[in-house]
Parts: structure tokens; sequence; C-alpha cells
């Protein structure tokens, strides 16, 4: 019975540290920084609450429309996600404290069988967890993360991208991390100029 008890410890924390993954379900072209300007690729987005949000991607950074001048965490995950679901009060946290210079953008992946969320499902999990930052949704999503997979060849969740100021990339992570390192890594994006 403890060796039982032991093993499914060992298998949630493992589950826990370094995300879920489902790599089979989502897939697109990668964002290449050696494309001219006419094939750098745009992500027309839709927020949980219907608002527009484009990305552009160039070769100078990322344009977060609506979000100049802030460091950006782009947040990939799902709503059936143990370890994406536990980062939420984090995420919350980090964003409180450092609101005037920093947002979070949550990308929902979809459902584990590869089908998307309906709006009454994820405007449901927002009212659970509390989330206060904009979650975007849709069949777009699916080619930004598909966009990103040199980083994320496995296409785990939770997956993140830390951008700075001028919507340059600093690091990415991938599964839950602890929230002192996630502080610091973005307060330090912030303070650079």
């Amino acid at each position: 019975m403890k060796i039982k008890k032991i093993t499914i410890f060992t298998i949630l924390t493992l589950l826990f540290f370094i995300g879920c993954g489902d790599k089979e379900k989502i897939d697109g072209d990668m964002v290449s920084s050696d494309k001219s300007a006419s094939e750098m690729p745009v992500f027309n987005l839709k927020t949980h609450d219907g608002k527009d949000l484009q990305i552009v991607v160039t070769k100078d950074g990322w344009q977060f429309k609506g979000y100049e001048n802030k460091v950006i965490l782009l947040n990939f995950f799902g709503t059936w996600c143990p370890p994406c679901k536990a980062e939420i009060p984090h995420l919350l946290n980090i964003r409180e404290k450092l609101k005037k210079d920093f947002e979070i953008i949550s990308v929902d992946v979809g459902k584990r069988d590869g089908s998307l969320n309906t709006q009454e499902e994820l405007i449901s999990f927002i009212k659970e967890f509390n989330v206060n930052y904009p979650i975007v949704t849709g069949e777009e999503n699916r080619k930004l993360f598909g966009s990103v997979m040199e980083l994320n060849p496995n296409g785990s969740i939770p997956f993140m991208i830390l951008f700075n100021k001028k919507g340059q990339y600093v690091r990415y992570y991938i599964g839950m991390k602890p929230e002192e390192m996630l502080f610091s890594d973005i307060s330090q994006a912030i303070n650079i100029k």
C-alpha cells in the first residue's frame, strides 16, 4: 500500500513539474526569423470576452496590439491540465504585484481530445479560477501554438514565453515554475532598458 502511494505521488509530482503533453493534437509552421516581412505571421485572436487581440511577429520582436510597452507572458494552457490550473493563483499574484508594466495573455489550446472549448465552458473556467487576465480562444490559437513549437517540440503545457517591453523574446518555460522564479524573471524584464 505504501509503495502504491509513493508511486502515485511520484507520478503526480512529475506531471506537475513537466506539464501535460499532447503533441498529436496541435501542429503548425514555425515562426522563423529569416522570413521576409511579407511572410511574417499575424495572429488575429479573440479574447474570452469577444475583444480582438492581434499579435504581429516582426524581425524586431512580437507586437501585442493594445499591450504596448508591457512585459508579456504568453501562457499556453488547457482547462483540463492539472499543472495549468495549479499555476493560476501564482500568475494572479505576480500580475497583481506588477500590473503597471506586465500582462499575461493566456492561450487556450482546447480540450484534450483536440476540440475547442465553447465560450460557455471557458467563461465557467474563468469564474471558477478567478482569472482576471485575457484568455484568447478559437482556431487561430492552434496556429499560434504551432508557430512556437521549436521551443516546445513535445507540445507540453503549461508552456510560457516571456517577452520584454519591446516584444523581444526573453525566455521560455515548460511545466509549472515556482512563483518566485517567474516574479524574478519578469521583474528583470521590466527593468531592461
